[in-house]
């Protein structure tokens, strides 16, 4: 081995981040665009164009949402432990901000920001909610380590895995 621990998270863990991220992608762009038909000066025929591409990203946005929803309701049924793995995931990685020792400016604001994104993503523990969306801004760091969620995971059946479980799969 290469000394670099390799663990298996579910493929239905995966899917989840993936859709939580493309509606986070969706909904940037469309604010992109919002700011700059409020700042950025276009034309009429290019606000008009620009319009028209907000509402496009609104309803793909409605739509992926539509699907994060539905696609939590079947694992809550069929394989809950993806969504345990899901928010046990980004549960672990926001406390280590919470409990970090950092003394920089936005510290304070960065713990802030991490427990109430903490607190919404045991929201969707419970079914109460289905989407969380990451502060770029405060938490570079943690949406940077999502983010290599769909790149770096090797993807299978986790409880046939016999690797060492990882810092977040408590369940192992």
């Amino acid at each position: 081995t290469s000394g670099t621990k390799q663990f298996i998270m579910l493929s239905e863990t995966v899917q989840l981040e993936k859709l939580r991220q493309k509606i986070e992608d969706i909904s940037y762009e469309a604010g992109d665009k919002t700011d700059y038909l409020s700042y950025g000066k276009p034309t009429p025929e290019q606000a008009k164009q620009i319009q028209a591409l907000i509402e496009k990203l609104n309803a793909e946005t409605k739509s992926a949402q539509a699907e994060l929803e539905q696609t939590l309701v079947a694992l809550r049924t069929q394989q809950p432990q993806a969504i345990e793995e899901w928010v046990n995931y980004h549960v672990s990685f926001l406390q280590k901000i919470i409990n970090a020792n950092a003394k920089d400016q936005d510290a304070k604001t960065r713990k802030y920001v991490a427990q109430e994104t903490l607190d919404k993503w045991e929201l969707v523990r419970k079914g109460e909610l289905a989407y969380v969306s990451i502060n770029w801004h405060f938490l570079k760091e943690y949406r940077a380590h999502v983010r290599s969620i769909s790149e770096k995971s090797k993807v299978g059946n986790a409880s046939a895995a016999t690797e060492e479980k990882a810092w977040w799969q408590f369940w192992k």
